[in-house]
């Protein structure tokens, strides 16, 4: 049979029966949750020459193209076979890298006598509440003796962190100098942030300026703001965004260059002035960290499978069509093996609106 008559015949086939030529992929969808990492390719769908893809969110457009087939003798056969996939959330790595210098202890504000480690404290625990068995935690903290020594991870980021985290929180104390850019550097040679798998941030809280190592752990200096910014810079080169948060209202009323410009750097800015996250209260601090960690969360389903055709994927919530692209909708990222969701997708991830995730792949386009 030559390659017209077979078209024909095929033509005639799927006019007289029902079935679809789609392969359906119903994902199993375990703890979504919602982050922001992209380096998929393909724009969506096929058309039925394979030429002009549409935007990959109806797979009706490929029904009327002729199914590849295996091109041997004895009949031909579609390449496309059931599969099922399971797709589970990708919990981030988010490593806090904490100040407790000894102006910790002085009050949050003027008119509110909290300690603003008292009130890093409680925030913490509320934190960690909020992203227990969501986010993999980890924790650094300093300085690591009473003047410049530069913190090191004491508790690597992992599924089960919360309790040992808690268990370094409950017992902070402060005192010492601010080595923050030592500190980020040793961050970054944490190995356990350099997982390809996944994404990686830090969020570093600081309630006043580096004043380590050239300050000796008492003088404000030019050398030691440059390290910290340094670090953040190098932290985003290595693919880890950093979210800056200032705490205490002597800090966050001058609006210091240095922390806007490390919230620059680090991927992770607030959209107005002050760019980086400023806390005057305990309850302020509760939100930012509710707000960050919902951030990190991110809209990542990791799929058990690597699918034959990405490019000839579609998505669907409760039955819903949900579009292909970065901006509100979603795309196959290869190299980690994920369907990543953005705008308004990934919010409905992350609270919970969609019951079900849906993912259908469609026949390859004949060669």
């Amino acid at each position: 049979m030559d390659n017209e008559s077979r078209t024909r015949a095929w033509e005639d086939v799927m006019r007289q029966s029902s079935v679809a030529v789609f392969l359906v992929i119903v994902l199993a969808v375990f703890g979504v949750g919602c982050g922001s990492s992209n380096t998929g390719n393909g724009d969506g769908g096929g058309d039925p020459d394979g030429n002009n893809p549409p935007d990959g969110s109806n797979p009706t457009d490929n029904q009327g193209g002729d199914p590849k087939t295996d091109g041997g003798g004895g009949g031909d056969q579609l390449i496309c076979n059931e599969v099922s996939f399971e797709a589970n959330s990708v919990p981030p790595n988010l490593l806090l890298v904490v100040d407790k210098s000894g102006s910790m202890r002085d009050p949050v504000s003027a008119t509110d006598p909290t300690t603003k480690l008292s009130v890093l404290k409680t925030a913490v625990n509320s934190l960690l509440d909020f992203g227990a068995g969501k986010i993999r935690f980890g924790w650094l903290q300093y300085p690591s003796d009473s003047r410049c020594g530069p913190g090191n991870v004491s508790v690597q980021v992992g599924d089960n962190t919360v309790q040992a985290i808690r268990n370094a929180v409950n017992v902070l104390t402060a005192g010492g100098g601010t080595p923050t850019g030592d500190s980020l550097n040793n961050a970054n040679a944490y190995q356990g942030l350099h997982d390809t798998t996944r994404n990686n941030f830090v969020m570093l809280v600081t309630d006043g300026m580096p004043t380590c190592p050239n300050g000796d752990g008492q003088q404000l200096n030019e050398a030691d703001n440059q390290l910290a910014l340094s670090a953040v810079q190098s932290l985003r080169q290595a693919g880890i965004g950093t979210f800056v948060i200032g705490l205490g209202n002597d800090l966050n009323a001058s609006n210091p260059d240095l922390l806007n410009a490390m919230a620059d750097a680090g991927g992770y800015p607030r959209a107005g002035a002050p760019r980086y996250y400023p806390a005057n209260s305990v309850q302020e601090l509760q939100a930012i960290f509710e707000t960050i960690g919902g951030m990190v969360m991110g809209c990542n389903l990791a799929l058990s499978a690597v699918p034959e055709y990405p490019a000839y994927l579609w998505v669907y919530f409760d039955g819903n069509a949900v579009p292909r692209n970065t901006q509100n909708g979603w795309e196959y990222d290869s190299v980690r093996n994920t369907i990543n969701f953005y705008g308004t997708y990934c919010d409905m991830l992350r609270s919970g609106q969609v019951a079900k995730v849906d993912i259908k792949m469609g026949c390859r386009p004949p060669d």
